[in-house]
């Protein structure tokens, strides 16, 4: 059985002896067996021990997880209730102890069919100015990383992980009002057989960036409802920037079957989707209900209605719609599949710009959940059987298309 986090620390003496208990380090050495006080590789300490011992390290100091020493096996988060400084953060990353070079640590929850498992590194509040890299989760619950308290810079870089509930976790803690982020950034983060989601980001949160990630997830049936990039609340201020959602689907979920590629919701404001793509949703690849979302260069393809707008204000430009999926045909699902989904309040605003529109049976390109404000369609190419336009052709061309579309026919054929 492992020892408990407490029994492990009691048997340290603390960065070399009790009489230096106030004595300041620059790096604190990890491994799987560790037992000592971090002092070197041959002190190593063990994995929660990190978090008292993050007290005696300088603001600009590091951690270094051993990779190269076997896997750690985590049974309950890591509590993170200290970090570095302005212009000084501390760096916690998995390291070849033999050369130091970067190599992700494998840290393996306790995840199974029929428990959601613990999360392993739960931020505080305090636990600001950290700079995480070079891990790989694999069996973990509900956040490979938690935000449960008020933090500010954080950056997590170079992680996978397989076989998670979710990667990024916003949910304040016990007896906080809130856990409002204040700059953050996901960088080169990518896995597979997610259940709910990539990222949730809620509260306060602002100033974030979210670059270069990626995740597929797994059939959900009924029940739950994926989204591999959620922001809620009031989150504002992000950007996504090559960011790829694939296979976030709620199978049989009754009369509507959810699943989102990206969402945000009406709270949200300032987010921008840079050269993104979202497949294989059983909803929304793009679901975007904040006021002035931009969406440009991107790709949505396979989902029941690629692109879903509903805040007062949209901007789209380059993007490029592929072969809607409505996966809910044989079943009692009572919905619809399009290139485009238009909703919100009757002043809605959207202005999109060359557009490209590709798929192999006509679907309708824009569908309205009402009579909407103002739509402008500047330059759209559709390769398609022929120009579906929806129940809508002649309000679209007479008051929102701005030229004629290009058309190439026969793509059902293989002939663009």
């Amino acid at each position: 059985m492992r020892p408990s986090r407490r029994s492990v620390l009691a048997a340290i003496p603390l960065m070399g002896c009790a009489g230096e208990a106030r004595a300041r380090v620059n790096v604190i050495h990890v491994t799987p067996n560790g037992e000592g006080d971090g002092s070197s590789w041959a002190n190593a300490a063990g994995f929660y021990a990190i978090a008292d011992l993050l007290e005696h390290l300088e603001p600009g100091g590091e951690v270094l997880v051993a990779a190269d020493r076997g896997e750690y096996a985590l049974s309950e988060p890591l509590e993170l209730g200290r970090g570095g400084r302005a212009s000084q953060e501390v760096r916690i990353h998995g390291v070849n102890s033999q050369t130091g070079a970067p190599m992700a640590a494998l840290l393996r929850g306790n995840r199974t069919e029929r428990e959601e498992g613990a999360e392993v590194f739960k931020l505080l509040r305090g636990a600001s100015h950290l700079k995480f890299s070079h891990f790989d989760f694999r069996d973990v619950g509900n956040g490979a990383f938690r935000v449960a308290g008020a933090v500010s810079n954080i950056a997590i870089e170079d992680c996978s992980f397989e076989n998670i509930y979710r990667f990024f976790e916003n949910t304040a803690g016990n007896g906080e009002g809130h856990a409002s982020m204040d700059g953050f950034v996901l960088r080169r983060c990518r896995g597979s057989r997610v259940q709910r989601g990539f990222l949730r980001i809620r509260y306060n949160s602002r100033n974030g960036l979210i670059e270069d990630c990626a995740a597929r997830g797994q059939i959900n049936e009924g029940g739950l409802i994926p989204v591999g990039c959620a922001l809620d609340d009031r989150a504002n201020a992000i950007t996504y920037r090559r960011v790829v959602m694939e296979g976030f689907q709620q199978l049989n979920g009754a009369e509507y079957w959810n699943g989102d590629g990206f969402s945000d919701e009406p709270g949200n404001g300032a987010i921008r989707y840079e050269s993104c793509e979202a497949r294989g949703s059983t909803d929304g690849g793009f679901d975007c209900k904040s006021r002035d979302v931009v969406l440009e260069n991107c790709v949505a393809e396979d989902n029941k209605r690629n692109f879903r707008l509903w805040g007062d204000h949209a901007t789209m430009t380059n993007c490029i719609s592929r072969d809607p999926n409505f996966r809910g045909r044989d079943a009692n699902e009572n919905a619809s599949s399009s290139h485009i989904w238009i909703g919100g309040e009757e002043n809605i605003d959207i202005d999109i710009a060359n557009l490209i529109i590709e798929d192999r049976d006509a679907t309708p390109i824009i569908e309205f959940n009402h009579d909407v404000g103002r739509v402008q369609i500047r330059g759209v190419t559709i390769n398609s059987p022929r120009v579906n336009w929806g129940n809508d052709e002649g309000r679209i061309r007479a008051g929102m298309l701005i030229g004629e579309p290009r058309f190439h026919q026969n793509i059902a054929n293989g002939t663009p």
